[in-house]
């Protein structure tokens, strides 16, 4: 399931983003960023619908969503896995 982002919900992520950036080295940023994009995959936050707000947001934002962007694209889905428990549970 993957919530959608309305404008407030995206400057409030945004304001958590910056609240902690400023206070990294700038080697860390680009870790920290894509550490936060996974983070919010896996909050079920979208994304993918929201890329080109959040790329615009600053620039090690952009790479860390075109990575995992990227990364999401070449995961297999795990459709299979559901059926396969499903047809078990079924017997």
């Amino acid at each position: 399931m993957v919530m959608s982002l309305d404008d407030s919900d995206l400057e409030f992520i945004l304001q958590l983003y910056d609240t902690a950036f400023v206070h990294l080295s700038e080697k860390a940023k680009s870790d920290f960023a894509e550490a936060f994009v996974y983070k919010l995959v896996d909050y079920g936050f979208d994304v993918k619908g929201n890329a080109k707000e959040i790329g615009d947001h600053d620039e090690h934002l952009d790479k860390a969503v075109e990575t995992v962007l990227e990364d999401d694209e070449d995961e297999p889905e795990d459709d299979w896995l559901d059926s396969e428990f499903d047809d078990e549970w079924d017997d």
